[in-house]
């Protein structure tokens, strides 16, 4: 019943833009760039290109070579410039542009990307390496590793919708900085060409340069893995306060394998873990839960020590200091064990926006990606940023 009574509000309050509303800023289309740190702060790699090349400056366009492909060679570091395959630049800044793809490997993993590849030297002699790439090709480089290509068709579509409009929204806030976005959990997980699959593809192409919108701004279209219950409201975790964006009791995802999970720590590391990162703790007898929000996650735990002294913290500071894929969400119970303790959560995620373990779910229940979208972002416009004639309409629940 909850959810019906969900459904009707949100066919009353979807909200449709005509293009030329749209404030985003700069222009941005479907041949917009994103920037991805690929790689971030590491002392030496290996780079390989297929097809033609070019190695130039990137600030001046001054072209060093030309070659029709590199093999694997390394990459590294030497006073006031950058090595590749022994040849010497004098360079703290070098593009790449290939015809083909670039192959980076690092750490024993290789991965391949579109577009062109910026290398970056900082002053400790390390490197930073920035693919740029088109809108599109970044997003097929993304679904893969955010959602299983196996899922149904319209699961992915969301998928792609959301991962487009949230890349768009980090490109006007980090305007000013070296890149958009990293490509590793923080951001969106990135895998470039090597990540693309044929039905990830096809969700791409079915929903290209479709965004979301909310008075006239792209949305900042945050999704997690499971909500275990009801999405969390992004003013308990950022410096936001949108509609959209509030919460929404979601009853879906409650078959995902996140739904419940338990995990089980010694007093000791957690001692440690929170001294490290500037809280002074000393043995700990007990933590308690103080305060939780409407979503049920946790906003205050009270820590207490042996020696009856005692330390506040936020829920959200607590699990990101023991690490987001060990607390796997802040919606859990706490059972002391005297040196031991067991943690019994729900979900999997921050919990703001979608939850894909429930568009999953509503996708084989035969529910379409518009719909999908805007229950979990109730009051949105969908828009099509290359095609202002096809605007969709508004959607009705049935």
């Amino acid at each position: 019943m909850r959810l019906k009574i969900a459904f009707v509000l949100l066919s009353l309050g979807l909200v449709v833009f005509s293009l030329g509303s749209i404030s985003f800023g700069t222009d941005i289309s479907n041949n917009k760039n994103v920037r991805i740190a690929v790689l971030q702060d590491v002392e030496e790699f290996t780079i390989a290109i297929r097809g033609h090349y070019e190695i130039c400056d990137p600030i001046t366009n001054t072209c060093f070579e030309q070659g029709r492909s590199l093999r694997k060679s390394k990459v590294e570091g030497i006073l006031n410039g950058i090595s590749i395959a022994d040849k010497k630049y004098d360079r703290l800044q070098l593009r790449i542009v290939s015809s083909k793809d670039i192959a980076i490997s690092y750490d024993s993993k290789e991965k391949r990307y579109r577009g062109k590849i910026d290398i970056i030297k900082d002053a400790d002699n390390h490197f930073w390496i920035v693919n740029g790439v088109g809108l599109e090709d970044y997003i097929r480089g993304v679904l893969y590793h955010e959602v299983s290509h196996r899922w149904p068709m319209e699961a992915l579509k969301v998928e792609a919708v959301a991962a487009r409009t949230y890349v768009l929204y980090q490109i006007e806030k980090n305007k000013t900085q070296d890149y958009d976005v990293t490509s590793d959990i923080y951001s969106q997980v990135y895998g470039g060409r090597s990540a693309e699959r044929y039905r990830t593809n096809l969700a791409v192409k079915a929903t290209t340069g479709e965004v979301m919108v909310y008075r006239g701004k792209v949305l900042p279209a945050y999704y997690h893995a499971a909500c275990g219950g009801m999405t969390e409201d992004v003013s308990e975790l950022w410096k936001n306060d949108l509609p959209p964006l509030k919460g929404v009791v979601c009853e879906f995802c409650k078959n995902s394998p996140h739904n419940y999970w338990k995990r089980n720590f010694r007093s000791k590391d957690i001692q440690d873990l929170l001294n490290k990162n500037g809280y002074r703790v000393g043995f700990i007898k007990e933590i308690k839960i103080l305060e939780r929000n409407k979503s049920g996650r946790i906003r205050n735990l009270l820590i207490t020590m042996r020696d009856g002294q005692s330390v506040t913290i936020a829920g959200k500071d607590f699990r990101d200091i023991v690490g987001p894929n060990i607390l796997k969400s802040n919606n859990y119970e706490i059972i002391m064990k005297g040196y031991y303790f067991d943690v019994i959560g729900k979900g999997w995620g921050h919990g703001v926006g979608m939850c894909q373990w429930g568009a999953q779910e509503m996708a084989h229940r035969h529910y379409k990606y518009p719909q999908i979208l805007q229950y979990y972002y109730p009051g949105v416009g969908i828009i099509n940023l290359n095609k202002p004639e096809e605007i969709p309409q508004t959607v009705k629940f049935p």
